[in-house]
């Protein structure tokens, strides 16, 4: 039986239809053109109160005052098309509010900005967040009166005496770095839970405000290790002589005498378990923090993971950390039902030999525990 071959034909157009189909094409990229910089120049304060807080997770005063911060510090758009300031701002805090691209990029605020305009535009925003937000609203308190409240806070609440602070580490999820980098070797990034990430730590005052933040180290580094490593233990280390004041942590942290940990144990002594659940109830607030720092930038969850390199994820997190505080200072408060509050894995470390600084800290533990009973 004879093959049958079906062949298309195709026959060339002619020069009008050429041209027609050319000016079509044009009349498109025109309008598309015009389209998005009729977008691009709308004010994303047009938007209602609650469609703009479910997209950018603050309200308008609060955005309002991250971009008089910023504005003197950026440059302008050197294009009639060009991304405005505002709308750079606006489309960083839309990705770090929502943890993806394709939630809201392409919505009439932002339409027209591909994904590289986007990632782009961020980088520029999160490093001049962290020049100029970071130094200014993440601060450690140092002055007499930034200490006494918190102190007072502590004494009332709890009957801790001379407490400061608290302190805990968290895990923020990242993609994971090519096997082949050298400066970012894949394998140090996996937690002990078995995911990519980098371990942060977090000191917090009484009214949930991150007065220290540590985002360099790699998912497999150990809470205590960076407690070792980090500029908080330095300068309550270097005052402590003067101030007789310390933070509270968790069992993963060795006992010193301004980093106060539970009794391990605590089974036999009454007052010791007192002491554990007094303790536990005012460490609590480190974790509500990072519940609330979660839930209002959901690209710090592990289900969404930043898709950029360590360093730029550590930038990342640092200016959601300054934007957490200004949120607070606004009183632009998260909702409970909108925290994340991640399951309680503390890892029980024995630090083996009780030198002079665990006689020290377990004199002052003691000092607390007689304060607590009273």
């Amino acid at each position: 039986m004879a093959a049958f071959i079906n062949v298309q034909l195709q026959f060339p157009l002619s020069d009008d239809e050429d041209e027609e189909i050319e000016l079509e094409n044009y009349r498109m990229r025109y309008a598309l053109r015009i389209e998005r910089v009729r977008y691009r120049s709308k004010s994303v304060y047009r938007l209602s109160d609650g469609d703009f807080h479910r997209i950018f997770r603050v309200s308008k005063d609060v955005f309002k005052a991250i971009i008089d911060e910023l504005t003197p510090h950026m440059r302008s758009a050197r294009r009639s098309d060009g991304l405005s300031i505002e709308k750079k701002i606006a489309s960083t805090i839309a990705f770090l509010a929502q943890g993806s691209y394709q939630r809201h990029v392409g919505n009439d605020f932002v339409v027209g900005m591909s994904q590289p305009s986007v990632s782009k535009s961020m980088k520029a925003v999160i490093q001049c967040m962290n020049t100029v937000l970071c130094p200014k609203y993440i601060r450690f308190p140092t002055s007499n009166e930034e200490r006494n409240k918190i102190k007072l806070w502590f004494m009332h609440k709890y009957k801790i005496p001379n407490c400061i602070g608290a302190v805990d580490g968290t895990q923020i999820g990242i993609f994971p770095p090519s096997t082949k980098n050298i400066n970012y070797p894949e394998h140090i990034y996996v937690n002990r839970k078995g995911f990519h990430s980098i371990n942060v730590q977090l000191i917090v005052d009484h009214t949930y405000k991150i007065v220290n933040i540590n985002a360099i180290f790699p998912g497999c580094t150990h809470d205590s290790h960076i407690w070792r490593m980090s500029r908080a233990r330095q300068h309550l280390q270097t005052v402590y002589r003067e101030n007789h004041e310390w933070i509270l942590g968790d069992s993963g942290y060795p006992l010193e005498p301004w980093l106060l940990t539970p009794f391990p144990n605590a089974t036999t002594v009454p007052q010791e378990g007192q002491f554990n659940i007094v303790h536990s109830k005012a460490r609590s607030l480190v974790e509500r923090a990072i519940g609330v720092y979660k839930g209002r930038w959901r690209c710090l969850c592990k289900q969404r993971m930043l898709h950029y390199a360590p360093s730029t994820c550590s930038l990342i997190i640092n200016a959601c950390a300054a934007l957490h505080n200004i949120c607070l200072e606004y009183r632009d408060f998260l909702p409970d039902t909108d925290m994340i509050i991640e399951p309680n894995e503390n890892e029980v470390v024995n630090f083996g030999i009780q030198n002079t600084l665990f006689r020290v800290g377990n004199a002052n533990r003691a000092e607390v525990m007689a304060s607590i009973a009273t």
